[in-house]
């Protein structure tokens, strides 16, 4: 999140600098979505999307947030709506690019139900964008209030198809590119055969390189991949 709430949540959830459009390789089944979502003129309406864990939601949102304007851009991943209280969003629909993350967890809740109606309310499309985003259809998820669910199903949804396993190695080799990291011939290929090809799974590992590099000042090669995970 960014903007004047930002010590209010765990820093855990602040915007990740690498969670922009340029660090998200897509298929032809997300093309609209990533069209759509990189011109925010065409953001007129509430937008919800949604899709499995690790498909790249939260990517996605935090990629909106650094599209906007630092000092109007404004996320929350409901996963962490347990550490805040409701009013967390109130006065934000104002600002120019709102995300909520992780809409399944605020379903049964009736004070954030409550809270995402009155948000949803408060949004101008003409100066605000509202970007949302949930593991299910919202008609798929048991919410309390008739009222919000029918407000989300008005939105204009997107699902968002996960990569296929060539596409998630690609998006590995982006990350690690973008990050300067010097992958010897053959580590992706011995990275991807031992991992599970998850994004999350695979952008964990490149952390773990990424950290061990910095203080090594090494080339990353077959052995030394060994020596860091335990291989």
């Amino acid at each position: 999140m960014t903007g004047q709430r930002e010590n209010q949540l765990p820093l855990a959830v602040g915007l990740e600098d690498e969670a922009t459009f340029e660090n998200f390789v897509t298929s032809l089944e997300n093309l609209q979505l990533l069209t759509y979502l990189q011109d925010p003129e065409k953001l007129d309406s509430p937008v919800l999307i949604w899709g499995p864990s690790a498909s790249g939601r939260t990517h996605l949102l935090q990629a909106c947030c650094h599209l906007a304007d630092d000092s109007g851009a404004f996320f929350l991943p409901l996963r962490y709506k347990d550490q805040v209280s409701p009013e967390i969003l109130e006065g934000v629909g104002g600002l120019s690019m709102i995300c909520i993350d992780d809409l399944q967890c605020a379903a049964g809740d009736a004070d954030w139900e409550l809270a995402l109606v009155r948000l949803i309310n408060a949004v101008n499309p003409t100066n605000s964008h509202l970007v949302l985003s949930a593991s299910a259809k919202a008609a798929d998820l048991n919410w309390d209030l008739p009222d919000l669910r029918s407000r989300l199903q008005q939105a204009l949804v997107f699902r968002l198809h996960p990569l296929n396993d060539e596409g998630i190695m690609q998006a590995f080799v982006l990350r690690a590119r973008n990050r300067g990291l010097n992958l010897a011939a053959g580590v992706t290929d011995f990275i991807g055969v031992r991992v599970e090809r998850r994004l999350d799974a695979l952008m964990e590992i490149l952390e773990r390189l990424d950290e061990s590099s910095m203080q090594r000042q090494h080339r990353i090669t077959i052995p030394l991949v060994k020596q860091i995970l335990g291989w």
